[in-house]
């Protein structure tokens, strides 16, 4: 996937635009990258324009080794790359914790986000992973941190068809993070993410008047169904499908269903009223 860059205030951010039509913005979670869209973009770009982008500190965008890459923080480098982009308003999509951006993202800048579309998301306090909360002992920084061992562990846990964990995928995502420079980077993310973050919010997520899709795998060992089914109980405006044969990264199991899930829900659902 041929990427652009452009600047924002911390750095620059690196995305994927294709097709033509009303916008839809994806993002990402951790370990993950554009990447992971891979396969959704061109099923998506037939009827939309679609721009799905690095996070900062993420694939292939800017990893300043001081900026704050909270999720709060996030929310405000994607509004930021939106303006730089020219949308005014777009479908948002966030898997993992680009689920929890989008969340506060249709809370700080309700004018951005016409829908809001849920992929496997964080949620109130269950998450980070383990294998991402230990990164933030401090006895990480003495250890030679083995990124594929740990990528890979990640992936199978999040991956219902663990025979599509290859070599190569793995290598694909850790490529991101080599060296020292990149070990030192992903340690940075990982320890950014605080659930409190999310958390602390949550009375206010639940009060949200955007029409909401809900995906989770139903194979999904790290945010349960139970967490989405909380979520759609809560919101107002809100669709919970859940997706056989999918786990936590439903983009690697089923793109094709997310994206026909992704398409139906854009086209029947007409914008909230207040937007």
């Amino acid at each position: 996937m041929e990427k652009t860059r452009v600047d924002i205030r911390k750095g620059a951010i690196a995305y994927v635009q294709q097709g033509e039509g009303e916008p839809i913005v994806l993002i990402h979670g951790i370990p993950t990258s554009t990447y992971l869209w891979r396969n959704v973009i061109p099923l998506l770009a037939t009827d939309f324009t679609v721009y799905a982008l690095d996070l900062l500190g993420y694939g292939d965008s800017d990893k300043p080794v001081k900026a704050d890459l909270s999720i709060p923080a996030q929310t405000e480098y994607v509004a930021e790359f939106m303006m730089r982009v020219g949308l005014t308003h777009a479908t948002v999509v966030g898997n993992d914790i680009g689920g929890g951006v989008a969340q506060l993202l249709a809370l700080d800048r309700p004018e951005l986000v016409r829908r809001l579309i849920l992929v496997g998301t964080v949620a109130y306090d269950l998450w980070p992973l383990h294998e991402i909360e230990q990164l933030k002992d401090p006895a990480w920084d003495a250890k030679t941190l083995d990124l594929r061992t740990g990528f890979k562990e990640v992936l199978v846990k999040g991956i219902f068809h663990k025979e599509r964990v290859t070599d190569a995928l793995v290598g694909e995502y850790a490529s991101h993070f080599v060296g020292l420079q990149g070990r030192e980077a992903y340690l940075h993310c990982a320890r950014a993410l605080n659930n409190r973050d999310i958390l602390i919010r949550a009375a206010e997520i639940e009060r949200l008047t955007v029409p909401v899709l809900i995906l989770c795998g139903k194979g999904d060992d790290s945010q349960e169904v139970m967490v989405g089914q909380r979520l759609a109980d809560q919101l107002p405006s809100s669709r919970l499908v859940v997706v056989k044969d999918a786990g936590h990264i439903l983009p690697e199991d089923q793109p094709e269903e997310v994206a026909r899930l992704m398409k139906a829900f854009i086209k029947e659902t007409p914008p909230c009223k207040d937007y």
